[in-house]
């Protein structure tokens, strides 16, 4: 996912071991799945089958498929999972010339009984906007199930911890962390414009796209969103860098809080 990850967690000494190795796994599975990269993952043969026969995915893989096309609808489009072209123009994702065509939206997605994917144009899909956070909530579920008291993991900002205290959240800036909040039970996500911070170990490799302008955005700071799920604050950073302010009713409907931050080096940390 082009980012390191961490997870710690609290409870019986006998267990606690597993459970982190069982978070590992569930965001190892989600890469496996939902990786551009692989040619063997869900979302590869979606990109290159869907349009012609509908492609049953994994249930993993259709729960971020649905809130990507549930988001998308809320925010217009600004959130739109198909710009994956525009990334394989700048070089972001591996592709050739004739595969960065952009030949649909998110409204020729078609999520189908059983599972089944159709797209109704030749397009490709990326789930890079989306799928870490939900990679987040998923081994935070393997920490809870296998009877961790409290547990956070952190996925190059997209942070999600439960437990029975609050904790200080903190933006990490080129000057130093600022507490930006307290999290008990709850999940935080930050995204920025793209950049190459000196002294950072994972290098951010995404890129924010607005589908408006049909270009990277280029904003001058970071978005951080808080939200019930991380799944839900990753894709809702994207939008809250591309509205400002005017997100705020979109925020409201998924519980969701936003904060924007004049440093475009800034990152979730716990």
């Amino acid at each position: 996912m082009g980012t390191l990850v961490h997870v710690s967690a609290s409870g019986p000494e006998a267990s606690v071991q597993h459970c982190v190795d069982a978070a590992f796994a569930c965001v190892e599975r989600v890469e496996r799945l939902m990786s551009f990269h692989d040619p063997q993952s869900d979302l590869s043969r979606v990109n290159r089958e869907a349009c012609r026969t509908p492609q049953t995915v994994h249930p993993w893989t259709w729960a971020v498929l649905r809130r990507a096309v549930r988001i998308a609808q809320e925010s217009a489009g600004l959130f739109d999972i198909t710009v994956a072209p525009l990334l394989v123009r700048e070089g972001l994702l591996p592709g050739s010339a004739d595969s960065s065509l952009r030949c649909g939206v998110w409204r020729n997605i078609f999520l189908m009984p059983e599972r089944k994917v159709f797209l109704e144009r030749p397009m490709l899909l990326d789930l890079g906007g989306i799928a870490k956070g939900f990679a987040v909530d998923v081994a935070i579920h393997a920490l809870r199930k296998g009877g961790c008291t409290e547990g956070v993991v952190n996925a190059g900002g997209d942070l999600r911890r439960f437990g029975p205290f609050p904790h200080p959240i903190h933006l990490r800036r080129r000057d130093g962390l600022v507490q930006v909040a307290e999290l008990r039970c709850g999940a935080i996500a930050t995204s920025a414009p793209r950049a190459v911070h000196e002294g950072r170990l994972a290098q951010p490799i995404g890129s924010i796209f607005d589908p408006r302008e049909q270009r990277s955005w280029s904003g001058g700071g970071a978005v951080t969103v808080a939200a019930p799920s991380c799944v839900i604050a990753d894709a809702l950073t994207k939008v809250a860098a591309l509205a400002g302010a005017a997100c705020e009713p979109i925020l409201t409907r998924f519980g969701a809080h936003a904060r924007w931050d004049n440093d475009p080096a800034s990152i979730a940390a716990s």
